[in-house]
């Protein structure tokens, strides 16, 4: 049996092989362009115990607003697509304490893939081949948040009783599912097996990653799951991230999901020593009718930062999709609460509106 690094450098070797062995005629090529993207605004409204703050943000935490080209030049036997997407905002969601316009660009993706009926080779800055295991859900409020992402992450939590000024944690900083999401890399995922599709990965700062996705369709009860694995460096605190999620969506409109991830601490970081792996587990129920949808969610990590740290966060999300305009308009509302062995802090409470237009 070969080693699984060896059948995998194969498989890759195979693919490249069957690529660069397909033939196609210049006037056999059909060549295209799209230009693409949306605007995502959201006003914030939160009280942590100690002030309330009101923010108006681009949603850059659930789905930033960005702009897009991609190009894809195909034949029978030969696909090779290119995408360039960055991000434009103004006011980013993961600070919104600042109270001030804070505009960016940010690269998002700039990659080139080849693919054919042996799978599809990516090569540069996009998505990792363990990203986002733990997002799989079926559901009609996408756009309002959810226990991978919230709209709500930059806002500040704050000591129990602390009447100083200094900034306090945000919700982003004890609610990550510890998922990485893009890098410059290279990765191969396979073409579909009876609803199975497995990616492998390297990206840079010696980060090796792997992910199982499974779709399906039982007659109109709908099943999408993920399983994922990722190295984060010889000399990173974390050496690896592991987890999964599933979710599953009724003919009726039910829906629910469930998620976990779990972060391998490297022992070899002096500053580890004695320290629990953290986890985070979240799950959700949901409703879809037509273009509204209803979500409830909940999430909790433990032991991130330090042993016997906890966060707990319940939400209640909407959202009402405008076809014909491209639009979405969403709302929800928030409560987190957060402890550790030496403080304790008041809950956040927090409510959002916003609208997302794509083009």
């Amino acid at each position: 049996m070969k080693p699984p690094h060896l059948t995998l450098k194969g498989t890759v070797v195979a693919s490249l092989v069957g690529i660069a062995a397909s033939p196609a005629l210049a006037g056999e090529v059909e060549k295209s362009l799209e230009v693409s993207g949306h605007i995502n605004r959201a006003v914030v409204v939160s009280d942590n115990g100690e002030n309330t703050t009101f923010a108006s943000i681009d949603n850059s935490s659930v789905s930033g607003s960005r702009f897009r080209l991609k190009g894809s030049a195909k034949s029978e036997g030969l696909t090779f697509s290119t995408l360039i997407e960055l991000g434009v905002q103004s006011n980013n969601a993961t600070g919104t304490h600042a109270n001030a316009d804070s505009p960016s660009i940010n690269l998002r993706h700039s990659y080139v893939s080849a693919g054919n009926h042996m799978g599809t080779l990516s090569l540069g800055h996009t998505g990792t081949a363990d990203a986002d295991f733990t997002s799989k859900r079926i559901n009609g409020t996408g756009e309002a948040g959810f226990y991978d992402d919230s709209v709500v992450s930059g806002e500040e939590l704050r000591i129990s009783n602390d009447t100083g000024t200094a900034s306090g944690v945000t919700v982003g900083d004890i609610l990550s599912d510890s998922t990485v999401s893009r890098a410059d890399s290279i990765k191969y995922q396979s073409p579909d097996f009876g609803g199975f599709k497995a990616t492998v990965g390297y990206a840079d700062t010696n980060h090796g990653g792997a992910s199982l996705e499974y779709a399906a369709d039982y007659d109109g009860t709908k099943v999408v799951a993920a399983a994922g694995w990722g190295s984060r460096g010889g000399t990173a605190a974390v050496d690896a991230v592991w987890g999964g999620s599933l979710g599953v969506s009724l003919a009726g409109g039910l829906n629910g999901s469930i998620a976990y991830s779990k972060r391998d601490l490297n022992g070899t970081v002096a500053a580890n020593a004695g320290l629990n792996n953290p986890e985070m587990i979240g799950a959700s129920i949901g409703y879809t009718s037509g273009a509204n949808g209803i979500t409830a969610w909940y999430q909790q990590v433990e032991d991130l930062g330090a042993n016997g740290n906890e966060s707990e966060s319940y939400a209640l999300v909407v959202q009402h999709n405008l076809s014909a305009y491209g639009a979405s308009v969403y709302g929800g509302i928030q409560n987190v609460d957060y402890s550790t062995t030496a403080d304790q802090y008041d809950d956040l409470t927090a409510g959002w509106v916003g609208v997302k237009v794509t083009f």
